[in-house]
Formats: structure tokens, C-alpha cells, sequence
């Protein structure tokens, strides 16, 4: 199993999540400023002066609707094709493995349509025999029951250089909208063979009382019970996918300390796979 932790780009917590990024050579690092490529350069810097062995970086941009893929591609691609270039070259210089996430809330017609499979390719085709590969993640939709986009995607476009992330949380919070029974809503959005083929990691924490999209603090949290954890384990080995990188982005009440996620991490360790 390969578990890497989540920080952010001031690297909090790094201190007790440094153990398990050395022992797995990853980490993800989530961005709360995205409008210096410097800053880029800075964060990796700083995570490799950290862990000089570490091998590989997932790069988050901040959470918010202006940086989903949908958002950049439409108003500023140039912009985005640039920041594609800096990390390209800081894969190089550093020698290292760098994948860049973005969120979207395009359905799959909308991607279509409105010109976002044309702008992927064209970032896809700079990151060509690199060492760089673009993620996109699955986010909840409110209009959408059952379109698995992001799988679509990557299967419409079948690129090595664009994989999948894939969100347990918010799978859950998508069922629970709907108020869907939440096996039958896996079967009709997950297909196995397209999660093997296309899925490269998942990010993995609970989702309590039945929300995940109400109260924040219900969303992505560490689990509540070890039997709602093996339920959550069981989707990933259901579809094939086990064996996948597993990211803890688990939120919590003292990211400087990270308690909640290094349980998660203790958890996936003793998970039999």
C-alpha cells in the first residue's frame, strides 16, 4: 500500500507527517496561493530540503471556484499554460515526479461543449515525455445524480499524462444529496474497468452523519468508526483499486499536529489489503 500525507504549502505539521512521507517518498501539497509560479518553486524546494528522498508531489490549487479547471481553462488558459511550464521545468531540476490536480464542476456534455477536452489536450501536449501528469478529481455536483465526469474525461481523451483523482468524500456526498442508496449510486457512476485503467489516486477520509456537504465540519474528517473506515476501504477494493495511491486529506482542528490524519494513516497501515 502507498499512503502519502497531506500538507499545505507553509508545510504544517510537517514535522509529524515527515516519518510517513519518507517511508512512502510522497506527499500532497495543498495551495492556499496560486498566483505566483515562485511560489511553486518555493514549496517544492522546501519539501525536498525537508525529504531530499522523496520521489513525488501532488500539487492542489486552492480551493476555490476561480482555480477549478472549468475556470482556467475558460479565461486564462495562457495563464495556465504557463504554470504548466514552471513545473515541467521543476520536475526536471528537481528530479522528481510532479502532479497537477484540478477540481471541475463541468459536467461531461459541458466539457464538450464548451471547449474543455480542446484545452486539456493542449496542456497534455506540453507535459509529453515529462515526468509531470495532470489529475482531475471528482467534486459533488447539485445537478448532476449520476454523471461520473472526470472518468469520462480521461477515458474520452486516454492520455498516460491525465489520470484521475478520486474522492471517497465526495462520493458519499453525492449520494447523500440525492439521497441515493449508496450502493446502487457506485454502481451506476463507478465502471471497474475505467477505475483501474484510469484512476491514479484517492483521496481518502470519512464522511459523518450522512453529509458531507451541509456542515463542513462533517466533510472529509477522520472516521468516526472503524467499521464506517472498512466500508470506505471496501469501495476501493470492490472496483480494483487498492492498490492505487492513497492520499489522507483528512481535515481536522489542529493542522499542526495532524492527529486526526496520522490516525488515518495508522489506520490504512493496518488495513489488510
Amino acid at each position: 500500500m502507498i499512503i502519502y500525507p497531506k500538507t499545505s504549502d507553509t508545510l504544517e505539521g510537517m514535522n509529524n507527517l515527515k516519518p510517513y512521507i519518507e517511508k512512502y517518498k510522497g506527499v500532497e501539497i495543498q495551495m492556499m496561493e496560486w498566483d505566483s509560479l515562485e511560489k511553486v518553486n518555493s514549496v517544492i524546494k522546501n519539501v525536498k530540503n525537508e525529504v531530499p528522498e522523496i520521489q513525488e508531489i501532488t500539487i492542489h490549487p486552492p480551493l476555490r471556484e476561480k482555480y477549478n479547471f472549468e475556470a482556467l481553462s475558460y479565461r486564462e488558459l495562457e495563464t495556465e499554460i504557463e504554470r504548466i511550464k514552471c513545473i515541467r521545468e521543476l520536475s526536471k531540476e528537481y528530479d522528481i515526479k510532479l502532479n497537477l490536480l484540478y477540481h471541475t464542476r463541468w459536467n461531461y456534455e459541458s466539457w464538450k461543449s464548451s471547449g474543455g477536452i480542446d484545452a486539456m489536450k493542449e496542456l497534455l501536449n506540453l507535459i509529453k515525455e515529462t515526468n509531470v501528469t495532470i489529475l482531475i478529481e471528482n467534486i459533488y455536483s447539485i445537478v448532476d445524480k449520476k454523471d461520473s465526469a472526470v472518468l469520462r474525461i480521461a477515458k474520452n481523451i486516454d492520455s498516460e499524462k491525465l489520470k484521475v483523482c478520486l474522492d471517497i468524500c465526495h462520493l458519499h456526498c453525492q449520494a447523500n444529496i440525492f439521497d441515493l442508496d449508496f450502493d446502487e449510486f457506485l454502481n451506476n457512476y463507478l465502471d471497474k474497468d475505467d477505475c483501474k485503467r484510469y484512476i491514479y489516486q484517492i483521496h481518502y477520509a470519512g464522511t459523518l452523519n450522512n453529509d458531507g456537504y451541509r456542515i463542513k465540519a462533517t466533510h472529509g474528517r477522520k472516521h468516526d468508526t472503524i467499521e464506517n473506515f472498512q466500508k470506505d476501504f471496501e469501495i476501493l477494493k470492490e472496483y480494483g483499486i487498492e492498490d492505487k495511491i492513497i492520499v489522507t486529506e483528512v481535515s481536522e482542528n489542529d493542522y499542526c499536529n495532524r492527529k486526526d490524519q496520522i490516525e488515518e494513516v495508522k489506520m490504512l497501515e493496518k488495513t489488510v489489503v
